[in-house]
């Protein structure tokens, strides 16, 4: 018989009893059902010795804590007591707040969402300098669970903890002292010492779960600023403002009452399923990336344009050197100026990061390159030119990777000295702001080359994605089947703004119309039409046919933001309203077509096409889809990417609505009919090892 592993050791000192959280076989402490349960059992003891006059809770590990276990929710909301699980948790958080011995919490690295409430039961927190707490429930479309919603007032302004709750934003140590969040910033090397002495100096004092004031209208003027803001006011969002609403008019019980109703009301919700799966996704992509292989001190990029000044300002912001290179100085002096820009948007004016900056119109740097991103326009033949330059220059161990967003890696290979060490890495403009990067291998990339490019990619700040080396890969071939539904409602009759106003109604950042604007319409013809509709799409879509209108636009003067008229109008760069020219030149009669089935084809066209990618093999899993769809191009975070979204609408149920508008467009491919069929859900399919294994049989 196995005796399970403590989560708390104690070690007291000068008449402290010393709670260190240890959460066995976590880098992480996490706080779940046997952390609290441990915790009371230790406060118990405590509170009936009388040899013990105070408490200090801290972390035997580098950092205080993560909150709960993300993956637990969805077990704990569908347990019939959770109302009442949350509620043993509230009492045992009013316990520590009104404990007749003081407890101080010891806080070090993170502190956020449920390891901060802990902190916020205690009597006064104390924080090293390296310490950051937040409470970022709500970004997961939660509020916090733990009693932080009325905790949280012991300690700040109602407007403060307003926005803290709301926005879900942490806040570094200094900030917290200033917001009254933190009572010490404890500046010396032993943080329990300190922590043990204001414990200590506590010991007598009066007891309490007082809050401070704050006026309803406090909370008025949040929900109108969240409201007017451009992410909107979440569902998750306004009920904080409803729970800290409720403990301010009838006090802290009613409060922590709504708080556990309004947890599991939002917990059960479908966007809160969505949000919980993002996160979950995009931790498991992260932690397939951690590898063994050696991190580089700096990247080599080859080309001053946009793309590959971007993934130089990113490299020098993380850390890295960045030598660039490029046969034109004002390519560089542009490349430099981007970094400048980068610097003051940020608010950092650092010369140490600008002194790992260099360019360079010869190859100084190459020689001893481990990593080397080529970044030119995209161009095969420019691109292959260019790569084997980059081969003549760079050590036979470097890695060389490619940014190109459609071009085949095969094709490319066969300019490097060393295919074996070759990949693709498709970046997402901005650089420094997009969370993604594609990762494609050709058929001799070795596999230590694909865990290469994955740490180089985690270095930069992102989130890889291994995808197949198909027209497009995965995310620039299912954008431009939605780009091409746009055009195709236009072709059907339905104008511009109407088009983009169904996308936003459906959850899309944006419409495929202002995309085209963005992009500019001779782009869109050479990359999402002949680059990738023309090779892939040509089985469904009159391909032909939607070159042709935009061939017509681009002659009729319609090329997009930068030259002033696109499918609407620009001046110095802003938006001024919808190019009323546009039905005139293409010459198509005005449509009837409501938007909510212009919304419904949007979606579908972006839902359908991911699913091929799926039959074809060019996704290891479907959760990759999700992750890209999401992080890439755009698909509404609220509904957590197409995979998740089919599978909480149901498979049949997309089946269904796929035959309404028509298969010939829309085909629900192979697997998703067999799910259909089966009641089965694409969360549950096997990971393939690479792209394109295995594809026939899972599909």
């Amino acid at each position: 018989m196995t005796t399970e592993q403590a989560t708390i050791v104690r070690n007291d000192r000068d008449r402290v009893a010393v709670l260190l959280m240890d959460y066995p076989r976590r880098t992480m402490n996490i706080v779940d059902e046997r952390l609290l349960d441990d915790l009371r059992t230790h406060v118990d003891r405590i509170l009936a010795d009388a040899s013990v006059d105070a408490i200090v809770l801290g972390s035997a590990k580098a950092a205080f804590g993560a909150g709960a276990d993300v993956a637990w929710l969805p077990t704990l909301v569908a347990r019939p007591d959770a109302e009442e699980f949350l509620a043993k948790v509230h009492r045992l958080m009013l316990e520590l707040a009104g404990s007749p011995k003081p407890v101080v919490a010891a806080v070090a690295g993170s502190a956020l969402g449920g390891a901060l409430e802990l902190a916020l039961a205690t009597s006064a927190i104390v924080a090293a300098e390296n310490a950051r707490l937040g409470l970022p429930e709500v970004t997961l479309g939660l509020l916090p669970g733990g009693g932080g919603t009325q905790l949280l007032r012991r300690f700040v302004r109602l407007d403060a903890a307003a926005d803290l709750l709301t926005t879900g934003r942490s806040v570094d140590a200094r900030q917290a002292a200033d917001l009254g969040l933190v009572q010490q910033v404890a500046t010396g090397s032993d943080l329990i010492a300190t922590a043990v002495s204001v414990a200590l100096g506590r010991v007598g004092a009066l007891a309490g779960v007082a809050l401070l004031p704050g006026a309803a209208s406090v909370l008025d003027a949040q929900r109108d600023a969240l409201a007017d803001s451009r992410a909107g006011l979440t569902s998750a969002a306004a009920k904080i403002l409803d729970v800290l609403a409720a403990g301010i008019a009838d006090g802290i019980e009613e409060g922590l009452a709504q708080e556990r109703r309004g947890f599991l009301e939002l917990a059960r919700s479908p966007y809160s399923r969505a949000a919980i799966h993002m996160f979950l996704v995009e931790a498991d992509a992260k932690r397939r990336a951690r590898t063994a292989e050696e991190r580089v001190g700096g990247v080599a990029v080859v080309g001053g344009g946009q793309m590959g000044a971007g993934i130089a300002a990113t490299a020098v912001t993380r850390g890295l050197s960045a030598v660039v290179h490029d046969v034109s100085e004002d390519s560089l002096d542009r490349a430099r100026a981007y970094l400048d820009a980068v610097l003051a948007r940020s608010g950092r004016n650092d010369d140490e990061v600008r002194d790992r900056w260099t360019a360079t119109v010869d190859w100084e740097g190459f020689s001893d390159a481990g990593a080397v991103v080529e970044a030119v326009f995209e161009d095969p033949d420019l691109k292959q030119r260019v790569l084997a330059d980059v081969s003549d220059h760079v050590p036979d161990s470097a890695l060389v990777a490619t940014n190109t967003s459609a071009i085949s890696i095969t094709r490319l290979a066969s300019a490097v000295s060393h295919p074996d060490r070759f990949i693709g890495m498709h970046f997402f403009s901005p650089v420094e702001r997009m969370p993604l990067v594609e990762l494609i291998a050709h058929r001799d990339t070795a596999p230590e080359t694909a865990l290469r490019a994955a740490a180089l990619g985690r270095q930069l700040g992102k989130v890889p994605v291994v995808v197949g080396d198909a027209p497009g890969f995965f995310t620039s071939r299912v954008y431009a089947r939605w780009l091409m539904e746009g055009i195709r409602l236009l072709l059907d009759g339905l104008p511009a703004e109407e088009i983009d106003a169904a996308a936003q109604s459906a959850g899309f950042p944006v419409g495929p119309l202002r995309a085209h604007d963005e992009a500019t319409l001779e782009l869109v013809v050479q990359a999402s039409i002949g680059q990738v509709a023309a090779n892939v799409m040509t089985d469904r879509l009159d391909v032909p046919a939607l070159r042709e209108a935009l061939g017509k636009l681009v002659a009729g003067g319609v090329r997009g933001r930068r030259f002033g008229k696109g499918f609407y109008v620009y001046e110095d760069g802003k938006r001024k309203g919808p190019n009323d020219e546009v039905i005139a030149i293409l010459g198509v009669p005005p449509s009837e077509v409501a938007r909510d089935t212009a919304a419904e084809r949007l979606l579908l066209a972006f839902a359908t096409e991911s699913f091929l990618c799926w039959d074809d093999g060019t996704l290891c899993h479907p959760d990759d889809g999700d992750l890209a769809a999401v992080l890439g191009i755009g698909f509404p975070r609220s509904l957590g990417g197409p995979f998740h979204w089919a599978d909480e609408q149901g498979a049949a149920a997309i089946v269904k609505r796929c035959r309404a508008l028509g298969t010939s467009a829309f085909p629900p491919g192979v697997a998703l009919e067999r799910l259909a069929a089966e009641g089965g859900r694409f969360t549950h399919a096997r990971r393939r090892m690479a792209p394109f294994t295995d594809a026939a049989e899972q599909a």
